[in-house]
């Protein structure tokens, strides 16, 4: 008995010590260099004294916190010997309704050798109403200010030009890259960009997105050595309804590489991101691999050479693998021809395999669609393992109980994952390396049959694919929805690649194999439910608005979502709020709360300019000022039909907006004491109501009801706790 235990122990120990080698190693983030170290080395020690004084508290745009913060950059960016400029204009979003008056601050660092062209280093210095912003984008404007300074510090400048650029208004809808891109005349001398980003306080800084024609500037990440990338990951981004920076400064043409840690999610946009959740190793990364970049793309002659993209992913020793998506296709069909070899005498078996093998996934993503998770355990590590052992042992309980009858299981799998190789290197060539390397080393292991192949062929299969499991899980997309269904489809397809190491640590008990990784499962789910919960670190998001209609006297608060004990017992007995305040966040609909006294706030006023018949239209202009202290202007037209519009004298481009709504709405942030001047265009005979909504940080001092402290396990979110002051004008 014994002896027959050691080896099988010994196999599930091994695939074990595979997961988690490669789960740590798609997670944990380098150590952070002290402040010890040589002037040329990026310190994260270093840098983090430039997150504490940038995250003291939350700098929104139109707030005196952004300004602060404004300035001590420029000051850092003077001490370094650079000469600052900050490009004051009003920008207009092209991907969100938004617009505002931002404040970008760009430096030049001179190369020896310049040819004219240079590399951009961008990051935004404002953030979030609800939070420091320690990590998004604190973290990004310490590195940066830290690469310059080790920069500074070599003996010789870099062959070319390097352009820090500090947006404004990333949050507000990537207002500062928008007006960068398009009016600033550095832009027109960028060659290459680097963006860097931040989902959360923690973990490896990934690179997710690329510019057009990535085979090459892929390349360039071999020079940070320590890398996390992916082709998948940029594919997918693709394909994605999400933005940064690199959104706007994309209309350049230029080839990009986007960074950003993501591990932390739930203090993301929080008041908990904040200088102690923000992990020093995870701006180490970024700032390692920002500075190995500038030296590389800067030491090298720019503009670099145009290719196409390419196919690429980290692995253990090899570092970076590369190469163009022409060769995705040849990979699959040599998978193709061993599959031939493999499979050529049980191809009826492998046939009604390969049946199985698919209805076994489709009941694992049935599985992974029926978790419901919320909160911090939907970001958890453990409900992610649960969910895995649980799809394990559906897997092992289809195979014993098909192999009584099916014998040629494994060769169907081999054949489910080279159709998966086929399909993905023809149509996403970027996502095919997930299928084409594993399957490959499989069906070398299975031409074999020798345990050491099986055992490489795990190996690959493991470090490839379960930390890119863990990552779209519990860092990047949650174990819930579309998460849990990748994660459980796909843990199935390894199950059914690992089959025979898989039934070999099984036998002879196999049924008793099922009922142990279910067991586990639900041991995994009974610690996370008595250990996972709402706690300082791992905080529910919530925000408060008061909003006051001074024409009739109305007064309300509430919130859009009540979702959490806090909010309701803030709230107190809840109804539907009038449709006015909406205008709290511009679309959607009201919000829930209940009805408060009025406290007084100033309203917004709006004063017309023109109203002329130009190109066949009725041209409305308007001047809206907006009460001390406002943050953000909110403006929702209705009536007529907006056909053109201008902010500040800016034309709004909508071909590349996000989502559209049935009216035409606008956010306005920072307004200029002089006001803000719009332009509608509408049809002739027609006429418009502009709904107006002043928004201001905090909520005002209620006598009905008082709001109960939030207790630590409860953050503000996002704009955070609000004020907003409502008016209409009819034009």
């Amino acid at each position: 008995m014994i002896d027959r235990l050691g080896p099988r122990l010994a196999t599930i120990l091994g695939l074990l010590a595979l997961c988690a080698a490669s789960i740590i190693r798609v997670g944990r983030p380098p150590r952070p260099v002290p402040a010890t170290a040589p002037d040329t080395v990026f310190s994260a020690e270093r840098a983090m004294r430039h997150v504490e004084s940038i995250a003291m508290r939350p700098h929104p745009m139109g707030t005196p916190e952004h300004d602060r913060v404004r300035d001590y950059i420029i000051g850092q960016l003077v001490a370094l010997g650079l000469k600052p400029q900050v490009q004051t204009t009003t920008a207009v979003g092209t991907r969100y309704q938004s617009a505002g008056r931002v404040q970008n601050i760009l430096a030049w660092l001179p190369g020896s050798n310049s040819s004219g062209k240079a590399l951009l280093i961008a990051v935004h210095y404002d953030g979030v109403p609800a939070g420091p912003a320690a990590a998004d984008d604190g973290a990004g404007c310490a590195a940066l200010l830290e690469t310059l300074r080790a920069l500074r510090a070599r003996k010789q400048p870099l062959a070319n030009d390097v352009i820090a650029l500090f947006t404004d208004g990333e949050e507000a809808g990537l207002l500062g890259a928008a007006a960068f891109a398009r009016e600033h005349p550095w832009a027109k001398d960028v060659a290459f960009a680097l963006n860097f980003e931040a989902r959360g306080t923690s973990g490896r800084s990934y690179m997710f997105e690329t510019g057009p024609g990535n085979r090459d500037a892929a390349s360039t990440l071999r020079a940070a050595g320590d890398v996390t990338a992916g082709s998948m990951f940029t594919t997918v981004y693709r394909a994605l309804p999400n933005d940064t920076d690199l959104s706007e400064l994309a209309v350049l043409g230029i080839p990009a590489l986007n960074f950003a840690f993501a591990d932390g999610v739930e203090r993301y946009h929080t008041s908990r991101d904040d200088v102690p959740h923000l992990n020093p190793g995870s701006l180490q990364h970024h700032g390692a691999q920002m500075l190995a970049l500038s030296k590389r793309i800067a030491g090298e002659p720019l503009p670099r050479p145009a290719t196409g993209d390419g196919v690429f992913f980290d692995f253990p020793v090899l570092g970076l693998v590369l190469y163009p998506t022409s060769f995705a296709v040849p990979l699959a069909m040599l998978a193709l021809v061993l599959a031939v070899v493999v499979v050529r005498r049980e191809w009826r078996r492998a046939a009604i395999g390969a049946l199985i093998v698919l209805g076994s996934i489709a009941l694992s993503a049935a599985l992974g669609r029926a978790v419901v998770l919320h909160g911090p355990a939907a970001w958890s590590g453990v409900f992610a393992a649960a969910l895995a052992l649980a799809v394990i042992a559906l897997q092992v309980a289809v195979y014993v109980a098909a192999s009584r009858w099916a014998s040629g299981i494994h060769a169907g799998a081999l054949i489910v994952w080279l159709a998966l190789a086929l399909v993905s290197s023809i149509l996403s060539p970027g996502v095919s390396y997930l299928f084409t390397w594993p399957l490959l080393f499989a069906l070398a292991a299975a031409r074999s049959r020798h345990v050491v192949a099986e055992w490489i062929a795990a190996a690959v299969t493991l470090i490839m694919l379960a930390g890119v499991g863990y990552a779209v899980t519990a860092i990047m997309l949650g174990v819930f929805g579309v998460g849990a269904i990748a994660l459980a489809v796909l843990t199935s397809l390894v199950t059914w690649l690992l089959l025979p190491l898989i039934a070999r640590a099984l036998a002879p008990a196999r049924w008793g194999g099922a009922v142990a990784c279910a067991a586990a499962a639900a041991l995994l789910v009974i610690v996370g439910l008595a250990t996972i919960r709402p706690n300082a670190d791992h905080p529910i998001p919530t925000s408060l608005v008061y909003a006051e209609n001074p024409a009739n006297g109305d007064a309300w608060l509430g919130s859009f979502g009540v979702r959490d004990d806090w909010t309701r017992a803030a709230l107190g007995p809840i109804q539907s709020a009038p449709a006015w305040t909406a205008m709290a966040r511009g679309f959607g609909g009201p919000m829930s709360g209940r009805a408060v006294q009025r406290v007084g706030l100033g309203a917004p006023t709006a004063t017309l300019l023109r109203d002329t018949l130009i190109d066949g239209a009725r041209r409305v202009v308007f001047r809206v000022n907006v009460p001390t202290g406002t943050m953000s202007l909110m403006m929702h037209a209705t009536g007529s039909p907006v056909v053109r519009t201008a902010i500040d004298a800016r034309v709004v481009d909508t071909t590349r907006f996000r989502r559209r709504s049935r009216d035409w709405v606008m956010q306005y942030w920072a307004v200029p004491d002089t006001g803000a001047f719009i332009s509608l265009s509408i049809p002739v005979g027609g006429h418009i109501n502009v709904d107006l909504a002043a928004i201001r940080p905090g909520l005002p001092a209620l006598q009905d009801p008082r709001t109960p402290a939030r207790p630590a396990f409860v953050a503000p979110a996002q704009q955070g706790d609000v004020s907003v002051a409502y008016a209409r004008v009819t034009f």
